[in-house]
Formats: structure tokens, sequence, C-alpha cells
């Protein structure tokens, strides 16, 4: 899972504008719990103060003029025209924009698509766990490694 949370306001010390975390566990700082969470502050009020910005070659730089209200019409122009990902973005946002119900089905539509998802994963997760209560069983009656392998080929 990755956070992204952009702020507007100073919320972390030094001067970076982006910042990532992961879980580490308390008494040894080499053991990572998982690399699978990962929790991003962009904040834009340093962005705004950096002086060597790079929207040609940085796409994190890209994605934060564009997001700023106070970049130039022009500069934004520029950024939606040479990224495909913002040119698709500012095109929902389009397209989500021009009506209550445009916003509405689109809403609706994301709902039904994390629905699925969610659904996707559970069944996965329950299968796994159906598999891993069967070989417990099988290891449980006495079957080999081998004789495990080919009875859940069947």
């Amino acid at each position: 899972m990755i956070a992204i949370n952009i702020v507007n306001f100073e919320f972390l010390r030094g001067e970076r504008f982006h910042c990532c975390f992961h879980l580490w566990e308390d008494n040894d700082k080499t053991y990572m719990l998982t690399d699978a969470l990962e929790i991003h502050f962009l904040d834009m009020v340093k962005f705004r103060r950096t002086a060597d910005r790079d929207t040609k070659g940085n796409p994190l730089h890209r994605w934060l003029s564009y997001l700023d209200p106070g970049s130039p019409s022009e500069l934004v122009e520029e950024i939606v025209s040479m990224d495909t990902a913002i040119r698709k973005a500012e095109e929902k946002l389009a397209l989500v924009s021009s009506s209550k119900e445009a916003l509405h089905a689109y809403q609706m539509r994301e709902m039904a698509l994390s629905d699925w998802t969610s659904g996707i994963n559970f069944a996965r997760d329950e299968g796994r766990n159906e598999g891993r209560l069967e070989i417990l069983k099988l290891v449980e009656a006495g079957f080999t490694a081998e004789q495990i392998k080919e009875r859940l080929k069947e």
C-alpha cells in the first residue's frame, strides 16, 4: 500500500519537500516490517521554495507544479502537453467537472471498481488460507512433501 499525503503546510522538519516513510522494528532499525507499505508526504510550501524545479526531467516536479494553484497557466499547459499521465488526469477532471451527474457517475464507478478489487483480493486471500489449511491437514495426516505436491496438482 502506498499512501500519498499532499499537504499545504510545513508538516515535517527539514527542507526536503518529499519524505517517504516505512515501518521499522523499534529495537532493530535494520528490520523493516514490510516493503509493501510506504507513506509519502509532499509539502507544497517547501516545493514552492524549490529554486531548481525540473518539470522537463522530473515527473514529481511536473505533478506538483500541475497541482499547485499558483503555477502559471502557461507552465500547466506545457506540463499537460508533455506528460501523458497528467494529460489523462486533466481530461478526467474536465469530464467529471462538467456536471454534477458526471461527477456522481464517476464517483460511483470508482467505488464499484474499488469494491470489485477488494472482493477479488478477499477471495484470493481466502483461497490461499484454504490452501494452507489443506496442506496442514495433509501434513498432520502423515503425507510426505512429495505426496502433498502430487495431491495438490490434482
